[in-house]
């Protein structure tokens, strides 16, 4: 009888720690506004080739490379889209990545990424929109890469950078 007594004074107080204090509400929309990234853009390499250290001794950047995000199949209620880039910010200008840093490293340049129309895209901020048709196939979205001095004196070195992107459809 006694092992039974001790049973129920554990059940009893199990039920007291396990007792909740509060709750969590998930909300959300699922939604037709959105496409998919085609799987050769999902990861990809934009090469921006060798370029002459002496080349930047005029304060600006090398020459403009284009590269493309492609979209698919795209949902009936889609309008437009911007792509937002984040990653590494350059120490001397933020709007910039910064190169990968190790001891074969370029320095005093960074990469800028740009608008379809050459105008620079700052780290954090929205390209200039897209506009989509709805059910729209294919879209391929225009960008250009290139590197650019940050104000400190060039050196030569391996001048590689990432960049994550995220789209935003309205």
């Amino acid at each position: 009888m006694k092992r039974l007594a001790v049973g129920y004074v554990v059940l009893i107080l199990s039920n007291a720690a396990l007792a909740h204090d509060g709750t969590v509400y998930v909300t959300g929309k699922i939604n037709d506004t959105t496409c998919v990234v085609a799987p050769g853009s999902k990861n990809f390499t934009v090469d921006l080739g060798s370029v002459a250290s002496k080349q930047f001794n005029n304060s600006d950047g090398a020459g403009f490379t284009p590269f493309a995000i492609n979209l698919e199949n795209c949902g009936a209620a889609a309008r437009s889209v911007t792509v937002q880039y984040s990653g590494t910010p350059d120490s001397k200008n933020t709007q910039l990545l910064a190169l990968t840093s190790d001891a074969s490293s370029a320095a005093g340049v960074g990469v800028g990424i740009y608008n379809q129309n050459k105008s620079l895209i700052p780290l954090g901020d929205e390209s200039l929109a897209f506009p989509l048709t709805p059910n729209q196939a294919t879209a391929t979205l225009n960008f250009y890469a290139r590197y650019v001095t940050n104000g400190a004196p060039v050196t030569p070195g391996n001048a590689n950078t990432s960049a994550t992107f995220v789209l935003n459809y309205a």
